[in-house]
């Protein structure tokens, strides 16, 4: 997906915001001030995670700031993993262990500080929502069945928080052919290395960096090794709008889990936005 006008207001207001993270007003300006000059520039045939990318780059280098979520992202994998023993009896008591684990990680796609006030979120609630919830794209049989047939599964995961909820759904697919795939770097509240850790999925499965530092998974500036896990892998499982903005033009089968939650992403996939979405990038 390139990058649209209306990506633009967006990647203004979330540099205003996380520019609220230094208390000094000059260094704020300044940051402000090249995010406006650089946005008048962009480069329109790039895919959004790469605009994001570039602004988090001028947020270190003037601010000094590395992770301004890191906090956030903490907060984030406690919530979560506080509600994982009642979650993963859920999967265990359900006639459908596999569906109800997809729909739970479908859930945890809502812990996303890029799009909505995460923080506001009763997750609770969102989990009940998303057991019932009607899928607008639904390749869901076709997904069960190339995970029974699959040697080696690989997960690109989203964001912290949600690692947890992918977790559940990993267990059910199988851990011991899934590898699990966390940003390079930290962008927004986009996973790293240390919500693996954090969070015990490196005792679950295989987990290894894309060598990215964008918010998504833009395959050109991966890593060697990630490009050739992402060539030899039987399936690719993408979470999450930023992968699916950096990933759904590849040639290779993809399935993509996540909810539509911006204009722009609802358009270009012809759905109404909110709407939850579990499908292949070929359609079928």
């Amino acid at each position: 997906m390139r990058l649209h006008l209306e990506c633009i207001p967006c990647l203004i207001r979330h540099g205003f915001d996380i520019s609220a993270q230094t208390a000094d007003r000059a260094v704020r300006e300044r940051f402000m001030r090249e995010i406006l000059a650089w946005a008048s520039s962009l480069n329109y045939d790039q895919v959004p995670p790469l605009a994001a990318r570039d602004m988090y780059a001028m947020l270190r280098r003037i601010t000094g700031i590395d992770d301004p979520f890191a906090r956030v992202k903490q907060i984030s994998n406690a919530k979560a993993l506080a509600m994982y023993p009642g979650l993963k009896s859920r999967v265990t008591a359900s006639p459908d262990p596999f569906d109800t684990a997809l729909r739970i990680a479908l859930a945890g796609n809502m812990i996303d500080y890029g799009r909505n006030a995460a923080d506001g979120l009763d997750m609770d609630m969102v989990v009940e929502h998303f057991q019932n919830v009607s899928f607008a794209r639904d390749h869901r049989a076709r997904l069960r069945e190339e995970v029974r047939a699959a040697r080696e599964v690989l997960y690109i995961l989203d964001n912290a928080g949600e690692i947890v909820f992918d977790r559940l759904f990993i267990e059910e697919i199988g851990p011991d052919k899934v590898i699990a795939v966390v940003r390079g770097e930290p962008i927004i509240n986009d996973v790293t290395m240390e919500d693996a850790e954090r969070t015990g999925l490196i005792d679950v499965c295989r987990v290894v960096s894309s060598g990215s530092a964008a918010s998504g998974t833009p395959v050109a500036i991966c890593s060697d090794a990630f490009k050739e896990m992402f060539r030899e892998a039987d399936l690719v499982i993408a979470k999450g709008q930023g992968n699916y903005e950096s990933l759904h033009e590849e040639a290779r089968d993809i399935f993509h889990l996540f909810v539509a939650k911006c204009p722009v992403i609802s358009v270009e996939v012809g759905v109404e936005e909110g709407s939850a979405l579990a499908c292949f990038n070929n359609g079928t």
